[in-house]
C-alpha cells in the first residue's frame, strides 16, 4: 500500500491519499480541493472508494463536498461529531461555519470494507467527541489525536483531557513497529511514542 501525504492549509493538515492496486482512500482532505481532486485524477486507473474523517474539524474536512461530488464516494465520520460537521447543528458555529453537506455514512463497529481496503476502527474521543482513528495494515492514521510526541488539544468544543487520556490506551495495545500518521506534522511510529510522548 503506498501512503501519499498532501500538506494542505493554514494549519497545514496532512490529508492522506492511499493507494491499494487500483483502489484508493482519502483521509482528511480539509483544504484545497483543487490539489486533492488534481491529485487523485492523477493515478491513473484507480477508484475513489471512500473518504475517511478523523473528526469533524474544518481544517479536516473543508473539501469534503467538492472530493465527494467529483468521485460519487461515499463519507465516513463518527456520529458523535455530528454536531460540528452537519449544516445548521447549534455547534456547527463552532467549526468557522465550515460543514459537510454531502451525505455522511456514520460508522458502525470496529470494522470497514471500502474496496480492498480493509479498514480498524478505534474511537478516541478526547480531542472532538467522535474523534477515531484508523488501523490499516501497519498503519495507524490517527487524527488530532496523537501527534509526533504529542496529543491533541481538548480546550475546543466537545474536547476533554480525561477522555483523551482514556482513549490513548489503545495505543499500548497496537505493534510497536506500527506507523503513525497524524492529522499534523510528521510521521512516527508506536514503539517511539511510548518511550517519548509525555502523554502515554
Amino acid at each position: 500500500m503506498e501512503v501519499i501525504t498532501l500538506v494542505l492549509g493554514l494549519y497545514q493538515t496532512n490529508c492522506y491519499i492511499l493507494k491499494k492496486g487500483s483502489d484508493l482512500l482519502v483521509i482528511d482532505p480539509g483544504y484545497s480541493p483543487r490539489r486533492v481532486i488534481e491529485t487523485i485524477r492523477s493515478l491513473e486507473g484507480c477508484t475513489l472508494k471512500a473518504i475517511l474523517l478523523t473528526h469533524g474539524h474544518f481544517d479536516h474536512i473543508g473539501a469534503v463536498d467538492a472530493v465527494r461530488n467529483t468521485f460519487g464516494c461515499p463519507v465516513y465520520a463518527c456520529r458523535d461529531d455530528e454536531n460540528i460537521i452537519v449544516p445548521g447543528k447549534i455547534s456547527s458555529r463552532e467549526n468557522m461555519g465550515v460543514c459537510v453537506s454531502s451525505e455522511i455514512s456514520w460508522l458502525e463497529g470496529n470494522e470497514l470494507k471500502a474496496g480492498d481496503f480493509d479498514i480498524r476502527i478505534l474511537y478516541t474521543p478526547g480531542h472532538t467527541p467522535g474523534s477515531v482513528m484508523y488501523v490499516i495494515e501497519n498503519n495507524l492514521f490517527s487524527g488530532d489525536t496523537l501527534f509526533n510526541e504529542s496529543v491533541g488539544r481538548t480546550d475546543l468544543y466537545g474536547g476533554s483531557y480525561s477522555q483523551l487520556k482514556q482513549s490513548l490506551k489503545a495505543v499500548e495495545t497496537l505493534p510497536f513497529d506500527m506507523v503513525i500518521y497524524p492529522g499534523h506534522e510528521g510521521p512516527s511510529t508506536i514503539e517511539h511514542e511510548l518511550k517519548y510522548n509525555p502523554f502515554l
